[in-house]
């Protein structure tokens, strides 16, 4: 086996994405060169080959890439963005990212969604528009989703200017129609987004829903309201880079384009763990509902639980939400369901039980009969 060396560019340096790289790395007897100073790349360095992660406006680093690629050393980009290098790439599917973000704000029956991002590019783009067509086409009749973004406005980042970051996106949040769905570009977006609802004592998920990309538990799960995050597969992006360079370095010829990965799904945590409406007492019985799924639950109990009688509650669902308390419930387990099919390896049966389904066959049974497809099925695809 012939050693090689691999230089690996990226700032900022994302550890799934490094720990893919590795992984790989370590199978093929690799030694990496780490640099997370992309604005000034080595100069001269003379490798077997790197794993760029390309930025918007990076002009020196651009150089460097056309440098090694003009001496024959195969360079592959780990990220959505190119500017101008066309090099073969392993990226995240943005169009995917944002038809998930589409399809979990409809499933949670919003009329009202906003994208945010403090920043604008290729990727902020690509997510924005599938965002836009996937949420047309799943609710043709609301809106179309709010624009917001900083960059716009000012040209420094939020913390510089918190006063008028903070009054610029809480009064965009203040104004708009509630409930609201927020898509942020990235869980570090989303967290300036619930930091703002805070400030302005807006109920994250009641009043503003917020959604992030990346899934990075440290920010995630360390939050007053813990994120709900599209996973994006960082790690294998990572990981498939790594093995495109590996053929590249053997003499293969590039792909024809880039090369997607797909995000495995959304996590859902408590900010966006919640159903779009607006009166209280059906606010009430979404969330009895939403805490027990997996439990045997109907009508009756939940008019027990949120304090009124059965005929109102009935009748509350057919008037604001045209459906029963029944189908409401079903609805629900069909959405938790989708989400652990998508993002765990849980067995069919594990996940009927956690969905409040009998089995697997009665889940399977429903599935199909919803759907059109089976689970398994589903799933794969």
């Amino acid at each position: 086996m012939k050693l090689r060396c691999v230089l690996v560019l990226m700032s900022p340096a994302s550890q799934a994405r490094l720990n893919g790289i590795a992984r790989l790395a370590r199978e093929r007897g690799w030694t990496l060169m780490l640099e997370s100073d992309t604005s000034r790349p080595p100069s001269g360095w003379r490798g077997d080959g790197v794993i760029v992660a390309m930025k918007d406006n990076a002009p020196e680093l651009a150089a460097f890439v056309r440098e090694l690629t003009g001496v024959g050393i195969p360079v592959v980009n780990a990220s959505g963005r190119y500017d101008g290098v066309r090099i073969p790439a392993v990226c995240g599917d943005d169009w995917k990212i944002g038809e998930l973000a589409a399809e979990h704000f409809a499933e949670r029956r919003f009329e009202n969604t906003a994208w945010f991002s403090t920043g604008w590019g290729q990727i902020h783009e690509r997510r924005f528009a599938a965002f836009c067509r996937f949420w047309h086409a799943s609710v043709p009749d609301a809106a179309m989703p709010l624009r917001l973004v900083w960059s716009e406005t000012s040209p420094s980042r939020p913390p510089a200017e918190w006063s008028k970051f903070s009054s610029w996106l809480g009064d965009a949040i203040d104004s708009a129609q509630k409930p609201l769905g927020v898509f942020a570009y990235s869980d570090y977006d989303a967290t300036r987004v619930i930091a703002i609802c805070r400030e302005r004592g807006l109920d994250v998920p009641g009043e503003v829903a917020v959604l992030g990309v990346d899934n990075n538990p440290i920010i995630c799960e360390n939050q007053i309201v813990p994120i709900s995050s599209v996973n994006h597969d960082l790690e294998q992006i990572g990981h498939d880079a790594a093995a495109m360079l590996d053929s590249l370095m053997n003499g293969a010829e590039p792909p024809a384009g880039p090369v997607l990965v797909m995000p495995r799904g959304i996590t859902l945590r408590r900010s966006t763990n919640t159903m779009a409406v607006n009166h209280p007492v059906l606010r009430s019985a979404m969330a009895c509902i939403a805490s027990h799924l997996a439990e045997p639950i109907g009508a009756p109990q939940i008019a027990d639980a949120v304090g009124v009688s059965r005929l109102r509650l009935d009748r509350l669902f057919a008037r604001e939400l045209g459906t029963s308390v029944g189908r409401e419930v079903m609805h629900q387990r069909l959405i938790k369901a989708k989400l652990l099919l998508r993002g765990s390896e849980l067995p069919l049966s594990q996940i009927a039980r956690l969905t409040g389904f009998c089995d697997a066959a009665y889940l399977a049974n429903v599935f199909r009969r919803e759907f059109g497809i089976t689970p398994g099925i589903w799933r794969k695809s």
